[in-house]
């Protein structure tokens, strides 16, 4: 009935194969101004690029492992008040 703990796969951000891409199950967004702040904070570290949805409660992330770590990407969604499930 709810599948919101399944990891799924999805399709890219971009088609750039160096890319990794992760989608992260959230909990702790009250409206869409929380996707949107997620966003622009992750945005602000180096070679991500990443699309929050409120309605799932997740985010989709595409990251250049050379440049950040999926560590960084946690704690800047922790940092926020967000939490990851």
């Amino acid at each position: 009935m709810f599948n919101f703990l399944k990891k799924t796969k999805t399709a890219p951000i971009t088609n750039n194969p160096a890319l990794t891409t992760e989608t992260l199950h959230l909990s702790g967004l009250h409206c869409t101004s929380c996707a949107v702040n997620i966003d622009l904070a992750l945005e602000d570290l180096p070679s991500v690029k990443s699309q929050t949805s409120y309605a799932k409660s997740e985010t989709k992330i595409e990251y250049d492992p050379s440049q950040t770590t999926l560590d960084l990407i946690h704690f800047t969604i922790r940092d926020l008040g967000y939490k990851i499930i």
